[in-house]
């Protein structure tokens, strides 16, 4: 829901807002199958797969719907700005997060990883 609101915020076409919840229910699949699977190889080759697609999304955010708010008013390309750099910026944290928490090498425990 957020990135189709963002998406009808920046006036990107049904197409590219299809594109990207698409990417997104890939990457959260991906995710979630990371986390669920007892084999560690396999735990961090979805991982992989889930951050990339992760890193294809955040740049179809910036690419895509970036060209798509560029013809609206400044108010809309202000607020499209703010809301995509919170997004880019808190989106970031979550594979390091997963990474160093208990899902991953275990570096910090439940406490540090839910802080993260």
């Amino acid at each position: 829901l957020l990135l189709l609101d963002i998406g009808l915020l920046a006036g990107a076409s049904q197409r590219d807002i299809g594109a990207l919840v698409g990417i997104d229910a890939f990457m959260v699949v991906t995710g979630l199958v990371a986390t669920l699977t007892k084999v560690v190889v396999a735990r961090y080759a979805f991982w992989t797969i889930s951050t990339i697609s992760m890193v294809f999304l955040l740049y179809y955010l910036v690419a895509v719907f970036g060209e798509a708010v560029s013809d609206a008013d400044e108010d809309t390309r202000s607020t499209f700005n703010a809301l995509r750099n919170i997004i880019l910026v808190t989106w970031a944290i979550y594979p390091v997060a997963w990474l160093v928490g208990t899902e991953g090498l275990a570096l910090t425990g439940l406490y540090g990883e839910t802080l993260l």
